[in-house]
């Protein structure tokens, strides 16, 4: 078993020639490249077995190379993902099928107690395709810190039905969290970025099933009796928020709606609301300055939704302030104790 802490930002087709000639330039590290065409098969049963146990199963190709791969429910902070993850070489050479998975070549250890891998096995199949070119960068820094940048270009296809991928991921390979933020706050400075908190999985099962997104979220209630009770349920509540804001955020540059632009406008209010008490009680020295900026875009949020202008509300949710904000808050948030803690 792997574990992989990962942050995906959503991006325009220009990232490529800005990774190549803009970013690698500033960075002091050793730099080793790849690129490949991946083919990916998700699986699961016809009434979503694995996505109730938030488990992603898929078969990936990539020049007549197979590997199948189990990825079960870990930690997300805010697009900040710690999850466990089992890879398995296949070989056709060996008689193994690269076209089904074989859910016993996975530890019994992998499986929640309440599914039966036998049973499962005979009831997987196919649901949607995932087809990307990825350019691959190790980044070794003469710290030790190690972080593998990818480039993902390509489409979720499920029948007649797509959505682009195109995105950066970042995954730490050795060292320190605060390597994927620096190179996600220096991307966020070259690139139009947004924080994407959907994998490819979450995408393909939207995209085939038509998941409805919430439309109204009491946020008024979330609010814990006792701030000083416990840190992490601080930091949950926070970390609920900022994903309702990225949620939101992503469904409104899809489709305008007043009702999700005042929605958005009651999380960012409760972000504000929140955070300031957090900081009281579990300080974090750059949660002032945080602060101060989640305010002021509270302001501009209101402003812009009086416009009742799409155009408007997606210029400021892609200013690279907005993403740079949702980062310092993750970064506060994952390198306080109770993320990695089990």
């Amino acid at each position: 078993m792997e574990y992989e802490v990962e942050l995906k930002l959503l991006t325009n087709e220009d990232a490529g020639e800005v990774i190549e000639t803009k970013l690698l330039p500033q960075l002091n590290a050793s730099v080793t490249k790849e690129a490949l065409i991946l083919t990916n098969h998700y699986f699961d049963t016809p009434d979503r077995r694995l996505r109730q146990h938030d488990i992603g199963l898929r078969i990936r190709g990539n020049n007549q190379k197979f590997e199948q791969t189990l990825k079960t429910a870990g930690k997300s902070i805010g697009g900040l993902h710690q999850r466990p993850e089992y890879n398995v070489y296949l070989d056709e050479a060996k008689n193994q099928n690269v076209k089904l998975p074989d859910l016993r070549l996975f530890p019994l250890s992998a499986w929640p107690k309440t599914i039966d891998v036998d049973d499962l096995q005979g009831k997987i199949e196919t649901l949607f395709t995932t087809h990307f070119a990825r350019k691959v960068y190790l980044l070794e820094f003469p710290n030790g810190d190690i972080v593998e940048l990818v480039w993902d270009l390509g489409e979720v296809t499920s029948g007649d039905k797509s959505v682009p991928i195109c995105e950066i991921e970042l995954e730490l390979k050795k060292g320190n969290t605060s390597a994927l933020f620096d190179l996600a706050k220096r991307l966020v400075g070259l690139l139009p970025t947004s924080i994407g908190t959907d994998s490819k999985a979450a995408r393909g099962y939207n995209l085939l099933d038509g998941l409805p997104v919430k439309k109204y979220l009491q946020y008024q209630q979330k609010q814990p009796e006792n701030i000083q009770a416990d840190a992490t349920v601080v930091a949950s509540l926070l970390t609920t928020l900022l994903q309702d804001f990225q949620m939101l955020s992503s469904e409104i540059r899809r489709q305008y709606s007043e009702g999700v632009a005042n929605n958005i406008k009651q999380v960012l209010i409760a972000l504000v609301e929140n955070l300031a008490k957090f900081n009281q009680h579990f300080p974090c020295p750059p949660l002032n300055s945080i602060h101060i900026q989640l305010k002021t875009l509270v302001n501009g949020w209101s402003l812009v939704i009086q416009q009742n202008n799409k155009d408007a509300v997606c210029e400021l949710l892609n200013q690279a302030q907005t993403t740079q904000l949702q980062l310092d808050i993750v970064q506060c948030l994952v390198e306080r104790p109770w993320f990695s803690e089990d």
